[in-house]
């Protein structure tokens, strides 16, 4: 039986997992790789494996680190079942439709109108109809010319609806035998709507039985939206995420009390609010806690604009599943109140609009992407980075080399769309809203299992991250760990 670590080796993006048991080849997740360039460049490569030889893919949660590719595998051969939970189906179709029109848009910008009217042509009859009609140098910039070098979009909606036929639905707490020597189980792992913490058991060529734990992706304790993730009891093999594996998180207490203030001197000095927002959970809790804001009357002169309109999707998937929230939003939804929506939270559909609000004063503008690697916050950073009246709030981890990174590195100026823009704004970090786990949350998760594990595989953070938290699980629990090479392949038989 072995594991080849195909992204989140030593960085946080791109997670893949591919197990060859000896009767089934099976992935965990299937991401798209973010930020770097060089780890970009791995998105076009062929896959280490043979798409079409996969069973199974067992995805953990809608984040685009963990679904991006699943385009691409479907494209390159894959014939298997997706297996998920339903919120994760249904984010997922949200955030890869997203992504598709992303890439197109960026398309059209290189290369200009006949550039992509060619490119259409190019697709099948049935995808040029979804664009006919939409291509308006309005929706897409003003490019003219053709570029050469222009990125061609990896996948398109058609690429995306056909991936979604695969899918297939399971609840938490189940245990599903799908063949002979393979079994697996869905746990809640706190981290988003519908995220899963995956329990296989599998047997290896010589009918010996192994459970494995993939973590997926862990979100904190005490959330207000999501549950809690489950603890798991035991385990041959642990793979587990290390995202925040050398920090401690402000509790929430403080961090609302934090966002409290900032908003507060913000209504005082008439300055605009920026956060970069993460579509998925991290937009939602953000809402929540607003909504608790203005209908305390906590805060009252300032419009709140929910300019993303996948933002505003995934809110309304999000109330469509109220048995996977946590007893505080239950509660409020008892009474009658909606936690996803107060007076004064305005939601901005088109470019127009998002182009008025960003020259106003005295506003909260909450706007994808959430690391700025593209979306309407960057026109929004472009109006407003340079003021030092604005206050930008970062709410989730910032990848290496994008430019939420460089930004809350400290660089007094970046290049956003062709600009150069000064950075004066005040930066703010809200670690208590982060949908991952610290340090200190991951290693109760990991005490659940005792002394079990023969092997704890520390994966998805930064090199020096987690290798140091690797040395602290190793010195605490006295487990064997191993931080994996990207590509790495290990022979579990060997432990």
């Amino acid at each position: 039986m072995k594991v080849q670590f195909c992204g989140a080796a030593k960085t946080v993006t791109g997670s893949c997992f591919y197990l060859e048991t000896g009767k089934y080849k099976v992935l965990v997740d299937c991401g798209m790789f973010q930020g770097d360039p060089e780890l970009e460049k791995l998105n076009k490569e062929p896959f280490p494996f043979d798409p079409s030889a996969i069973d199974y893919v067992f995805l953990t949660h809608a984040h685009y680190d963990h679904c991006g590719r699943l385009p691409l595998l479907v494209k390159q051969g894959f014939k298997g079942e997706i297996i998920s939970t339903q919120p994760t189906r249904d984010l997922t179709q949200l955030v890869l439709l997203d992504s598709a029109k992303v890439q197109e848009e960026d398309y059209r910008r290189s290369v200009g109108r006949e550039g992509f009217e060619a490119y259409l042509h190019k697709k099948d009859s049935e995808n040029v109809k979804v664009y006919n009609g939409q291509i308006k140098d309005s929706l897409y910039g003003d490019a003219t010319s053709s570029d050469d070098n222009a990125e061609y979009p990896l996948f398109n909606e058609g690429d995306v609806y056909e991936t979604m036929k695969y899918f297939r639905i399971y609840e938490y707490g189940d245990s599903v035998v799908l063949r002979d020597g393979l079994e697996f189980r869905m746990r809640d792992a706190g981290h988003i709507l519908g995220s899963v913490t995956f329990e296989l058991w599998i047997q290896n060529g010589d009918g010996k039985q192994r459970k494995l734990v993939f973590s997926g992706d862990l979100g904190q304790p005490g959330q207000r939206i999501i549950r809690d993730p489950d603890m798991i009891r035991d385990a041959d093999f642990v793979f587990v995420e290390s995202t925040y594996g050398d920090r401690i998180h402000k509790s929430k207490d403080e961090t609302v009390l934090e966002f409290l203030t900032i908003l507060k001197e913000a209504e005082k000095i008439n300055g605009n609010v920026l956060i970069p927002i993460f579509a998925i959970e991290r937009t939602q809790e953000i809402i929540y806690e607003l909504n608790l804001f203005y209908e305390s009357k906590l805060v009252t002169d300032i419009p709140v604009y929910l300019d993303s309109p996948m933002a505003s999707d995934a809110t309304e998937i999000f109330k469509r599943y109220p048995a996977f929230y946590d007893e505080d939003a239950k509660r409020l939804l008892e009474k009658g109140d909606d936690p996803f929506n107060f007076k004064g939270l305005k939601f901005v559909k088109s470019v127009d609009e998002s182009n008025r609000i960003s020259n106003q004063k005295k506003s909260i503008i909450m706007a994808g992407s959430g690391m700025c690697t593209g979306g309407r916050i960057l026109n929004h950073l472009i109006n407003n980075l340079a003021k030092q009246s604005t206050s930008i709030i970062f709410v989730g981890y910032q990848v290496r080399g994008t430019l939420g990174r460089r930004i809350l590195d400290g660089q007094k100026s970046v290049r956003i769309r062709g600009r150069e823009v000064e950075s004066n704004a005040q930066l703010h970090t809200l670690g208590g809203f982060s949908a991952h786990a610290d340090e200190r949350d991951l290693m109760y998760w990991l005490r659940g299992f005792g002394h079990t594990p023969r092997m704890i595989f520390i994966c998805h953070g930064d090199e020096d991250i987690a290798t140091s938290f690797s040395d602290k699980v190793k010195t605490d629990l006295m487990i064997d760990t191993h931080v994996p090479s990207m590509f790495e392949t290990v022979d579990l038989e060997k432990y």
